[in-house]
């Protein structure tokens, strides 16, 4: 299966699906249960997936499609989460049946987190409270990423419980109080370079997602200065509003650039070595972040009033860049993280790294324990 085959096939099924009506109920509460497991059936949720567990072994650029058109339709799935959460559970061995919904949490989400320890030294419970989960009231599987381990949770079972929240597009963002949550599976990190891979591959395809829905903003700006008539002319033939979408349009393609490059550094199923996948997803993810606070504003200037109306698509589209752009960690986050990490290794090693993409070398911080972990030395009866 080739890039434009994906890319032709999702585009022509969530503009088939993804409807004004359908956009409305799940910002109501409801799931669009027929979409997902029209995209799962497709193989969409296991497109990174070892071909013994139903994928196909795609790289993350190949899948740049799925998140990009995601974005640009504001399709209310967790396409994104999805996928992510089967590539780290195929990684490891895990065949998860494709319907599942995952939530992700890595992170600062994850920080004050208490972790109960088998005497192998593995996570065996989680208490505490993870705010800002996405999807977590539909989600069958927790990721979330404990130093040197990802977690998954079955959000279905003993000691979870999830109070109802909403983000910023009216979509499900919800706080999980874990109460000695048995930990179903600890996946070992043993990617090389790459030692917050969850973390790392959340922003880079939410930096995809934000790109898309930002050329949707952009497509729309160009359109309403063409048909938008003021004074006998449209108002796209005034200088002023022409520089405005000359500016949008460098936004996005700067964002589009920042998460390409984003996803081509990410490590494939087979793949155990990523040394840029880190400093490419800071990147990708402080440009589109960036790119949504100059892009957004320009396209309601164009609009003017219209575009803040909740009858107009241009609502439903810069509601989900605000949202997205405070996942999978905000661009301050991501900039203080690639400042201080610059910082930490050397004025005699920005340049050559800062080309080369890469971290200087002692520029990660140690590894402590979160505060608040305990460890549990009794030998616990949830084996992971």
């Amino acid at each position: 299966m080739n890039d434009n085959l994906i890319q032709e096939t999702v585009r022509r099924l969530l503009a088939n699906e993804v409807s004004r009506e359908l956009l409305t109920a799940v910002e109501d509460g409801a799931f669009a249960s027929d979409l997902w497991s029209t995209m799962a059936n497709a193989g969409m949720t296991k497109i990174l997936c070892r071909e013994e567990h139903g994928g196909i072994e795609a790289s993350w650029l190949d899948a740049l499609p799925l998140f990009f058109q995601v974005g640009y339709t504001q399709a209310p799935v967790p396409l994104a989460q999805a996928v992510v959460g089967q590539y780290f559970a195929s990684r490891y061995g895990l065949d998860l049946p494709g319907e599942s919904v995952f939530s992700l949490a890595a992170g600062l989400q994850t920080h004050g987190l208490s972790v109960a320890l088998n005497t192998a030294g593995e996570p065996t419970t989680l208490t505490g409270q993870i705010k800002a989960v996405k999807w977590a009231r539909h989600a069958h599987w927790l990721l979330a990423e404990l130093n040197d381990r990802l977690v998954l949770v079955d959000i279905k079972g003993t000691g979870v419980h999830i109070e109802h929240g909403v983000d910023a597009a009216s979509l499900p963002a919800d706080t999980l109080v874990l109460q000695h949550a048995p930990v179903a599976r600890a996946l070992p990190v043993l990617i090389e370079d790459l030692p917050k891979p969850l973390q790392v591959t959340y922003a880079a395809v939410t930096a995809v997602q934000l790109t898309g829905a930002l050329e949707y903003a952009l497509d729309l700006a160009v359109q309403y200065a063409k048909d938008r008539v003021q004074f006998g002319k449209p108002i796209g033939k005034n200088q002023a509003i022409q520089q405005q979408l000359a500016a949008l349009a460098g936004e996005v393609a700067c964002s589009y650039a920042a998460a390409t490059t984003a996803l081509r550094d990410l490590p494939a199923i087979s793949q155990n070595h990523a040394p840029q996948a880190e400093f490419s997803a800071a990147v990708a993810k402080v440009t589109a972040s960036d790119a949504v606070k100059a892009g957004a504003s320009i396209a309601h200037q164009v609009h003017g009033a219209i575009g803040f109306t909740y009858e107009y698509p241009l609502n439903f589209a810069t509601r989900r860049l605000w949202a997205w752009r405070a996942e999978a960690g905000s661009s301050t986050e991501w900039a203080e993280w690639l400042g201080q990490a610059f910082v930490r290794g050397g004025s005699e090693q920005f340049w050559s790294h800062l080309t080369a993409r890469t971290l200087p070398p002692g520029a990660r911080q140690p590894t402590h324990q979160t505060a608040g972990q305990h460890i549990n030395t009794e030998r616990l009866v949830v084996h992971v």
